[in-house]
């Protein structure tokens, strides 16, 4: 019965099929953490990588463009990106704060956030991607409206965007991201009742034992009084 109970407070798609002594075990508890710390790291590098591309994006664009924006994939990216960074950071401070991720509904709740998280990083990696996404690394930009002039040489100031091939970094963390919430929704931290339920069994035991020691010295005495 207490294995069964366990396994109601159970959660991620792929827990129960975890063998029992390394589903309580701390290497197990650290892989789920490591994994979290990996999905923040993936997201805060690729948001610096894309910034850096979006700002210089914005002002190329806008230099030739009379109405000022960028296309709105380039938005929907940073969006995503920034919103990965949030969810983690949280994710991280409620697995730490609360043992074994807080209550059920709440485990639940990462659950689908994690596989949310999962499509909307093939989103990233669709749009980022180099054969022919909206915000790959094949679009590049010229400011047609440079006016710097080299007094010496006469030739125009360099103005190509260096931050082209940005997108590739974006594109390969899209996909590292998308298999890390994958294996977060799957996998979830349990509680660790396998102690308690084995002390509480060796308690019982100790228990039984003792009063079948004292059931065999009140039979000896009675024995010796007759």
């Amino acid at each position: 019965m207490a294995h069964s109970a366990n396994s109601s407070e159970e959660t991620g798609l792929l827990t129960r099929w975890v063998p029992e002594r390394f589903k309580h075990s701390a290497v197990y508890r650290w892989l789920l953490r490591i994994t979290r710390v990996f999905q923040f790291l993936s997201s805060v590098i690729s948001l610096g990588i894309f910034s850096s591309r979006l700002a210089k994006v914005y002002r190329l664009i806008n230099s030739i463009k009379t109405r000022r924006g960028v296309n709105r994939s380039y938005g929907a990216v940073e969006g995503i990106l920034a919103a990965a960074v949030l969810y983690t950071i949280i994710a991280m401070l409620t697995s730490m704060l609360l043992k074994g991720g807080g209550r059920k509904w709440l485990r639940w709740l990462w659950v689908i956030f994690d596989l949310a998280f999962v499509g909307a990083f093939i989103a990233v990696a669709v749009i980022t991607s180099p054969n022919g996404g909206m915000a790959g690394p094949k679009h590049c930009y010229r400011d047609r409206n440079a006016t710097n002039v080299d007094n010496y040489t006469g030739n125009v100031a360099n103005t190509e965007d260096d931050t082209c091939n940005l997108p590739w970094g974006t594109f390969v963390l899209a996909i590292i991201s998308t298999l890390l919430h994958a294996i977060t929704s799957a996998f979830h931290e349990v509680r660790d009742h396998f102690k308690q339920d084995h002390h509480i069994r060796e308690k019982t035991v100790a228990s039984r034992d003792d009063g079948v020691e004292r059931l065999n010295n009140g039979n000896d005495r009675a024995v010796g009084r007759y």
